[in-house]
Order: structure tokens, then sequence, then C-alpha cells
């Protein structure tokens, strides 16, 4: 059964086409509540084009194209991005995917923004509690599911992308925020992912973080191929 637009399937739960949803959701966000988008000067409320394709990290151009509604073979990282820039519901993840590819999503490579709704509230205010340093909780593919506002102000592209691993190696502002990168960060981050696949060797969302930030990032790569085992690392605190 094919959901995306021009398909009139019975019983189908998300009737309206795609584009219709995009322009809703990009509507219903506050660009005060994300981190890092200007909010001087706006004539309108919700999230334009060019918020969306930045927070995504793509062109206007490409974003534009799912948003009309146009077939082109978009990848699952993609739309994981545009579901985080927007923070969609799991609901809403699975309608963007349907419309779009014709399929539901895999496991969740970035986290659902109802997965905050886990979060138990004792926990929560353990993790305020850290102020004024930044803490985080994640999941066990280190998608955020948790954070405190010193986090959002230290690290807010972590927060945003809502994976910290992705954002380590994946975001080229992470490289210049992170001092001593590889040492600190990179080395120990990788062997805290080698550790967790080979306790968890048929968990998805581990084999896609893996995946992706070999394949993203060459220095991450180089220094996975060293087959280190460190898994001790400055960086936020996680659950």
């Amino acid at each position: 059964m094919d959901f995306r637009d021009g398909q009139d399937d019975v019983g189908d739960p998300f009737g309206e086409s795609l584009s219709e949803l995009l322009r809703s959701w990009r509507r219903r966000s506050d660009p005060r509540a994300i981190p890092g988008l200007p909010v001087q000067g706006r004539r309108s409320k919700g999230l334009t084009h060019s918020d969306v394709a930045r927070l995504a990290g793509v062109s206007a151009r490409w974003y534009g194209a799912l948003e009309q509604g146009r077939e082109a073979g978009y990848s699952g990282d993609f739309l994981d991005r545009v579901s985080a820039a927007l923070r969609l519901s799991r609901a809403e993840r699975q309608a963007l995917y349907l419309k779009a590819v014709g399929r539901p999503p895999a496991l969740a490579a970035v986290p659902a923004a109802d997965a905050a709704a886990e979060m138990d509230a004792t926990l929560q205010h353990f993790i305020d509690n850290q102020a004024p340093d930044p803490a985080v909780v994640t999941d066990l593919a280190w998608n955020m599911v948790g954070h405190n506002k010193a986090a959002e102000l230290w690290l807010p592209g972590a927060v945003q992308m809502g994976n910290q691993m992705r954002w380590t190696f994946l975001s080229s502002e992470a490289r210049e925020q992170l001092v001593c990168w590889e040492r600190d960060w990179a080395r120990p981050y990788l062997g805290q992912i080698r550790y967790e696949r080979a306790n968890h060797p048929k968990d998805e969302a581990l084999q896609r973080l893996e995946h992706d930030i070999l394949e993203g990032s060459p220095a991450a790569r180089r220094i996975w191929d060293r087959r280190e085992w460190l898994t001790t690392a400055t960086g936020l605190s996680a659950g």
C-alpha cells in the first residue's frame, strides 16, 4: 500500500497531503524555542523553508522539493533530520515517511518529540539540578530523550540534532566547540559505540548509528580502524 501524495487509499489515517502536513508542522513551530535561530524581524509565526533546511542540514531547494510533494528518493537520514527539526511525534514521523517514501520508518535514529514524555519526573529533576553543568538523558543509541537548560545553552547544536554522537561526528561546529576533539571526544565516543555494538549486535539503531558516522566522517573512520576500546570521555552526563 502506497501512502504517497496522489494515492486515495481507503482507511489512510493520514489523509492530508505531504505539503499540507509539512506546512502545518512548520507553522506550529516556535523559532524562539529553537537554539541558534534568529527571531528578530520575522513577519510571521512558525518556521520558514530556510529555517527547516538549515536545521536539517540541506539546501532550501531540497527541502522545498519535499514540501512540494515531489518524489526524489529521500533518505531515511534526511527524513529523520526533518523530523527532528520540526519536533515531530512518533505518529507524525511515521506519517512523514509514509507520505514521502511510501513506507514506515525503521527504528528511530533521532528521538521523536514525544519521547520526552517517557522521562521520569524524578530523573528530570535530577538533571535539572546538575546546572550550571549541561546534562542529558539518552537511549541506547544516544538519542536524547531529556536534557536540562544548560545543555541548550552550551551545546545547542547537539540538542537540536537530538543525538550526542551524531552531532560530535557529523557537525562541523562540534569540531570547533569540543576542545581536543579527537583525543577527548572522538576516540572515547567511538570506543563507547564499539562497546555497545558488541553487547547489542542486533540493535538496528546502533547499527545505523555506526554506519552513518563512519560513512559521514573520514576522521571517525580513521580512528575506528585503530580498533581502540576506550570508553571514558569528557562530556555531558547521560543515562
